[in-house]
């Protein structure tokens, strides 16, 4: 009777341990999650306090002033621009496959872009003098991000955000979008906006100075990564557009330091590509490929050749 009781009491404490063994697994398997999961702002939030059509304004009047020469980093270059808490990341449609590296802040959100534009009203488009700047931003859809757009966001090899979606005009221009999926990213139409096209923008063919303009285009928006390295990735894929489809990855590689403040310098590579929060009232992004069946001026409001 004792040894029976023995072999019980033995068979109670082994369950007993495997139990506190898978609890503190599944426990440290939730705990990994936590501190190591990517969080996106949704739909509802104001990024550091600014809504999301604020931001895109932003980014465009970043990546406009880039030059071409900035337009093509070179792989281990860094080429972010910071505003605030945000940094904003290359414009994919530029297209190919860019290699990034740099150091960001433990409080630093990240903006990635997806298929986006901008139109400015400049002095040569066919534009009636008094066309409402509000309705610059729906123009840009129509005119410039036409298309099959897929998007693919990975955070350490995990994807956090995904968009496919296809945006076309009918034969009597009117605009549909058929939404496949849009998980953690964003669509935008930007509050209306001035934008200034530098003389050596990346873009060919732009009329240069300040200009109302709108902007349109899908982002997702990544909150505070932890301290340490993290490859950031992102993809776009955009058909139906002939010839002049758009295919483009980037991955950033970010050494994200803590106790950092807002106002801390990035890393400058010997190339000189990064831009900062130190451009400001300039311009931002743009699509950066013509689709063939638009007319010249819908990218931008002006007459854009290919990239």
């Amino acid at each position: 009777m004792k040894n029976s009781i023995n072999a019980r009491g033995t068979l109670s404490v082994t369950v007993a341990a495997s139990l506190v063994i898978l609890v503190c697994s599944t426990f440290f398997l939730c705990g990994f999650s936590n501190v190591y999961g990517v969080e996106v702002f949704s739909k509802n939030e104001k990024p550091f306090g600014i809504p999301y059509n604020e931001w895109v304004g932003k980014y465009w009047k970043w990546f406009i002033t880039v030059t071409p020469e900035q337009s093509e980093p070179a792989n281990g270059s860094c080429m972010i621009n910071k505003t605030g808490s945000m940094i904003m990341a290359y414009d994919p449609s530029v297209g190919g496959n860019h290699q990034l590296e740099c150091d960001i802040s433990s409080k630093d959100g990240i903006m990635i872009p997806s298929w986006t534009g901008f139109y400015e009203h400049n002095n040569k488009v066919d534009l009636p003098a008094n066309f409402p700047d509000e309705k610059l931003s729906n123009l840009t859809k129509e005119q410039v991000d036409l298309g099959a757009v897929t998007s693919d966001v990975k955070v350490d090899g995990k994807s956090v955000a995904k968009l496919d979606e296809v945006t076309s005009m009918s034969p009597n221009n009117i605009v549909n979008t058929k939404v496949n999926a849009m998980d953690k990213f964003i669509e935008i139409f930007a509050k209306p906006f001035n934008i200034t096209i530098p003389e050596n923008s990346y873009l060919p063919e732009q009329v240069p100075g300040t200009w109302p303009s709108g902007a349109h285009g899908w982002f997702a928006f990544l909150k505070p990564l932890p301290p340490g390295d993290h490859k950031v990735s992102y993809t776009l894929n955009v058909g139906g557009l002939g010839a002049d489809n758009v295919a483009g990855e980037t991955t950033y590689t970010f050494h994200v330091k803590s106790n950092q403040t807002d106002n801390t310098t990035m890393k400058i590579p010997s190339n000189d590509t990064i831009l900062n929060s130190n451009i400001t009232n300039k311009s931002s992004s743009l699509n950066s490929t013509l689709p063939s069946q638009l007319p010249p001026e819908s990218i931008n409001g002006s007459k854009v050749a290919k990239i």
